[in-house]
């Protein structure tokens, strides 16, 4: 039986579209993954969008951003959260002075959910009730160890459960986070959800997850 703080990140996530696990990431795990984040280089995808990005790879479970997946499917199931089988993984490394990432959407082609865990640094992040800045929700500040939970995208609902949220830059010391995704075009068998989509949006997905594009229905 889940415990009542449990039970109420469950509600929270259904409701306002994210929660913060009060599960604490452990701290060897952490520093694995700060090493790990060492080997990959990073690039900017576009001028918009804030800080540097490397893909990792989760093919092997011994690794450890395929042990931090586990540990995640592990805490998302104890919170009550649902199963959660991610299948993209990446680092996101932003500077002091350097770019955030305005109050925006998570792709379409990642569903289900979204985990996102501080390694380093410590930076302001808001849940925001549409793209304007100002239609704040709730901020706090971001700390080392910290595990975020997002919404995906789910079709068939009269309401989009992604929520919008914002990412400003840190203040002093850089801030690296490792995010946790299920790409919809990186499933197998392929998902039916594809056809939901856009071309764009699976040529994009398809690209990150480094496959061909999957035959849509």
């Amino acid at each position: 039986m889940h415990n009542t703080s449990h039970v109420l990140d469950a509600i929270r996530l259904a409701r306002d579209g994210f929660c913060v696990t009060r599960s604490e990431f452990p701290e060897d795990l952490r520093a694995a993954l700060i090493a790990d984040a060492g080997r990959h280089t990073f690039t900017t995808p576009h001028a918009h969008v804030g800080g540097a990005f490397s893909m990792t790879s989760l093919e092997h479970q011994d690794r450890a951003p395929g042990r931090a997946s586990g540990w995640i499917g592990d805490a998302a199931s104890a919170a009550g959260l649902g199963a959660f089988a991610p299948n993209e993984a990446s680092y996101q490394r932003y500077l002091p002075g350097g770019n955030g990432i305005p109050p925006h959407r998570d792709q379409r082609y990642y569903a289900s959910y979204i985990a996102i865990i501080t390694l380093q640094g410590t930076a302001t992040f808001a849940i925001h009730a549409s793209r304007n800045h100002r239609d704040v929700v709730e901020q706090w500040t971001t700390q080392p160890g910290e595990v975020i939970f997002l919404r995906g995208w789910q079709p068939g609902q009269p309401h989009d459960p992604r929520p919008y949220h914002r990412i400003d830059p840190p203040v002093d010391v850089p801030r690296l986070m490792f995010q946790l995704r299920h790409n919809l075009a990186a499933s197998t068998p392929p998902s039916p959800l594809l056809a939901e989509l856009t071309d764009t949006e699976v040529l994009q997905a398809a690209e990150l997850a480094a496959t061909r594009p999957a035959q849509r229905t």
